[in-house]
């Protein structure tokens, strides 16, 4: 009975020691985008955006420890998102910037949650070499081997609310006995992207920047400042063409509307020449500059008429007394010959 129990204890240590030796070897993570550059804000119906702002080596030169004997590295890609997203998914590619090439793609389910929630998701990729095989780059050029990262929201068609905020990636290496590497699916869209647009502050971040413009509390800005909100500030300062400001109302050959025309444009239109409709500025908004000049016009052209009719007036005033002298002379030659 003692053998038999030794035989058994020394089976089980040594599957024990097997299963140890076997056991998976995480070498760790490197991040590749997040923190400095804010979370990369996408929409649905736009094409790719460029997530990751540098380009980076081969996957494999990042994590360069020594395999053991019957081990396969196999290489992970984590991402943090958050989304707002009822339809599609977030598809993510790899592109060989300096060469000009496809590389992998793959894609992550919606989180159905909100923009400032989010999770982490956990994908294998394929390493770098097997991406630049297939993509027919050329082994002996490593710079050709330099990669980023493209994201885009598919299955959603044109619907620009759909939205999503891609806040981090991770890179990831795990050596697994026998372990495995995903096939290579090259990307056939082309080098198409949009200006990538950054939101501060992560996933709760509402700072938006893209193409040079700023916006808050507005994730799409149009323009170099967009704020989705009250503005306090103690001045404000529109620089203006001088030759476009309206001193020209006052030159000789200016042609001052007549106020009879005026009151019949009014009459038509509802609203003074040349200046925006109340339907105008429900489309463009409001440009305090222009607005600005435009009323300053107005106000020069009423000057204007208020001096004609003060010259006017005072040529009235002149002529009533000057009936009311010629009325009362007569009255005082009847008192004289009395």
């Amino acid at each position: 009975m003692k053998r038999i129990l030794s035989v058994l204890l020394l089976q089980c240590s040594l599957v024990f020691i097997a299963h140890a030796q076997n056991d998976p070897v995480d070498q760790g993570m490197v991040q590749i985008y997040g923190n400095e550059e804010g979370a990369a804000w996408l929409n649905g119906g736009e094409p790719w955006q460029t997530i990751t702002k540098g380009n980076y080596m081969a996957i494999e030169h990042l994590f360069g420890t020594p395999l053991k004997t019957g081990y396969v590295r196999q290489y992970y890609i984590l991402i943090r998102r958050s989304d707002n997203m009822t339809c599609g998914d977030i598809q993510f590619r790899f592109w060989f910037s300096w060469a000009n090439k496809p590389g992998h793609e793959f894609q992550i389910s919606k989180w159905w949650g909100q923009l400032w929630e989010g999770g982490y998701t956990l994908v294998q990729i394929p390493p770098t070499m097997a991406q630049a095989v297939k993509a027919g780059l050329n082994p002996g050029n490593p710079p050709d081997w330099f990669w980023r990262i493209d994201g885009r929201i598919i299955g959603c068609g044109s619907d620009k609310f759909t939205s999503a905020k891609i806040s981090a990636m991770y890179l990831r290496a795990i050596d697994y006995y026998q372990g495995n590497t995903p096939d290579v699916k090259l990307n056939e869209d082309g080098n198409v992207t949009v200006g990538t647009r950054y939101v501060l502050g992560g996933t709760y971040g509402d700072i938006a920047v893209r193409n040079g413009n700023v916006g808050i509390g507005s994730y799409n800005p149009q323009a170099k400042l967009a704020v989705d909100g009250t503005i306090m500030a103690k001045r404000v300062k529109v620089t203006q063409n001088a030759a476009e400001w309206p001193d020209f109302v006052f030159h000789p050959d200016y042609a001052l509307p007549s106020l009879d025309s005026t009151a019949a444009f009014i009459t038509e239109n509802r609203h003074l020449p040349g200046i925006p409709s109340a339907q105008q500025i429900a489309q463009n908004g409001l440009d305090l500059g222009e607005m600005n000049k435009l009323l300053l016009q107005k106000v020069e052209e009423l000057t204007l008429h208020l001096i004609q009719q003060k010259g006017e007036n005072e040529a009235l005033k002149a002529r009533v007394e000057q009936l009311e002298q010629g009325q009362a002379s007569p009255r005082k030659k009847k008192k004289t010959k009395r």
